[in-house]
């Protein structure tokens, strides 16, 4: 993850927010007497979002877990549309 000094993420906001968007690399501010935040794409937070959401559910997580292993297996079907 790179990382930024407040001063720097502020002095180069418009090209750090770039850079987020570009390569999907979250970026760390560093800040003195508070604690750090983190910048990411705002795709990949609701990625993560959603992503926590289905896993928080047992039932649901044990499905996606299955549907993995059969997949891992080759243990899939192939359907032409």
């Amino acid at each position: 993850m790179h990382k930024l000094t407040f001063t720097e993420a502020r002095k180069h906001f418009a090209d750090t927010m770039q850079r987020v968007s570009d390569n999907a690399e979250p970026v760390r501010i560093l800040r003195r007497d508070a604690p750090d935040v983190a910048m990411i794409d705002a795709a990949e937070y609701d990625a993560m979002i959603e992503t926590l959401y289905l896993f928080s559910n047992p039932a649901n997580t044990a499905h996606l877990n299955a549907s993995q292993n059969e997949l891992d297996n080759g243990d899939v079907v192939e359907i032409d549309v």
